[in-house]
């Protein structure tokens, strides 16, 4: 791990243990099982977020002043240099999942709910709760990254990204922290103008790795007002409206006799990283497979020829 020192708990003893890394734009993970309790010591040189997910053993940490430790219900987040050493334990054997935000990212995603936020002021609870609804969402969305991250075929900057920001966007509006009780009160109404505005952002950068924070912004207005304006306005989430343009972008170009574009290039290039996702998504939206499509526009072209 890096910025950190790794102290084995169990002696000079041989041991066994596994690990893979990778990273994206403005994240990266980490995913380590071992058959020895060890202790992770921070170095305190950079800022940054942290956020610790085991599936086996626990995880302990002090944490301002106070002794943290959690199991596979809850996730620990780190916010350093507010933490110093992490130790992960269990009986033989241990496995977790660690996503280390990079402190731009994560700022971006805070200014864009909680004006003037930093890392260091929002006071964010280090143990988050993984067995309601956003736990239960903040695990899925955990697992959609390792997914992506394991398979390089998978794994792209734009999905990662939009990943990475709808974790951040999730503890930061679920969770408690030191700004929970504020939070309405940073809370400023969109109008339709500004939803509109947002649309219009979508519908001319759908091709591209598109954040909500950049919607935002583009609609000068904070990420929490863009989902209650969608929410109120257009009775749905940003993101799923995105997915919706994106879908309905795909079908008129495999709809097009003049389309030669094979379907995956096609999904690509509409943002569409996992082809398996696609078409249930394309299926769920339109009765057909998107493959059928495009085999009946090529029928209806060569009927006309």
């Amino acid at each position: 791990m890096p910025h950190a020192r790794i102290d084995l708990d169990g002696g000079g003893s041989a041991f066994r243990w596994r690990g893979q890394f990778a990273a994206t734009s403005g994240f990266s993970w980490w995913d380590v099982e071992s058959e020895i309790d060890w202790t992770c010591r921070l170095s305190h040189g950079k800022e940054r977020l942290g956020l610790v997910l085991p599936s086996a053993g626990t995880v302990s940490g002090r944490i301002r002043d106070r002794p943290v430790v959690i199991d596979r219900n809850s996730a620990l987040a780190l916010s350093v240099p507010e933490v110093s050493s992490i130790a992960y334990a269990g009986r033989g054997r241990h496995a977790h999942v660690t996503l280390e935000f990079d402190v731009a990212t994560v700022h971006r995603v805070l200014s864009g709910n909680f004006e003037g936020a930093s890392l260091r002021s929002i006071e964010l609870s280090p143990q988050l709760d993984l067995a309601g609804p956003a736990g239960r969402m903040l695990t899925a969305l955990a697992e959609a990254v390792g997914a992506g991250m394991r398979d390089k075929q998978l794994r792209s900057e734009k999905s990662m990204a939009l990943l990475g920001e709808a974790i951040l966007q999730l503890v930061f509006l679920n969770f408690p922290h030191g700004l929970s009780d504020r939070q309405r009160h940073h809370l400023r109404d969109a109008t339709p103008r500004q939803i509109t505005e947002a649309v219009d952002f979508m519908r001319a950068n759908m091709h591209q790795a598109l954040t909500m924070s950049e919607v935002a912004q583009a609609a000068a207005i904070s990420v929490r007002s863009l989902q209650y304006g969608f929410q109120r306005f257009r009775n749905v989430t940003p993101l799923a409206y995105l997915l919706q343009i994106r879908l309905e972008a795909a079908r008129a170009e495999l709809s097009s006799p003049l389309n030669v574009l094979p379907v995956r290039d096609v999904a690509l290039k509409w943002g569409f990283a996992h082809m398996g996702r696609f078409a249930a998504r394309y299926r769920a939206a339109y009765g057909e497979a998107p493959s059928e499509t495009a085999r009946l526009a090529r029928a209806a072209k060569g009927a006309h020829a």
